[in-house]
């Protein structure tokens, strides 16, 4: 069971798609994650690329993004956090069920100024992937955060950002990107 830890919708419980299916992240570690974006997060256009529950884009709408993308391959994971918005009454979100790649192309155009990025952790050439289509696309607002959810290492180019910083919460690591597009 996940909930909601901080913002208008807090304590407030998320339905979770089959943990086979999908890993949610803990509720300490989007804890962590908002209190480190605290100054993102209000009027942000979110991107929520592998959503899942969609706990990490609701968690920034509870504490005041503009908007959130939520994007999920799986069909059972899309529909949840449709169910999610729903029962929470929140219109600020968009649900695709694409694959990541398509989302991307078809998201050409739109501007985010915070992206989750929270793929299964065998798929390591997503997170390189995601993140130079949406360098590469001009995707991103002209300060901007990209969390990125992993285990053990991913090859990312830190000299692309203006600061990263990594956290660790047991076996999961987090890294914030922070640049100017």
């Amino acid at each position: 069971m996940i909930k909601i830890v901080g913002g208008k919708y807090r304590s407030r419980v998320l339905l979770t798609p089959p943990e086979e299916t999908t890993l949610p992240t803990k509720n300490r570690v989007r804890e962590a994650i908002a209190s480190a974006l605290s100054f993102e997060i209000p009027n942000a256009k979110v991107l929520d690329l592998f959503a899942g529950s969609g706990a990490l884009g609701i968690e920034a709408l509870s504490r005041g993004a503009a908007s959130c993308l939520f994007v999920d391959a799986d069909k059972i994971a899309a529909g949840i956090v449709k169910k999610n918005l729903e029962s929470l009454k929140e219109s600020n979100g968009e649900v695709w069920q694409l694959d990541f790649k398509a989302a991307l192309d078809r998201a050409r155009g739109r501007k985010f100024s915070l992206v989750f990025l929270d793929p299964p952790y065998a798929n390591k050439e997503s997170y390189g992937y995601a993140i130079e289509f949406l360098l590469k696309e001009k995707m991103l607002e002209e300060a901007f955060a990209i969390v990125v959810e992993f285990e053990g290492d991913v090859p990312l180019d830190p000299t692309l950002f203006r600061e990263v910083r990594r956290y660790t919460y047991g076996k999961s690591n987090v890294m914030i990107l922070r640049g100017k597009a």
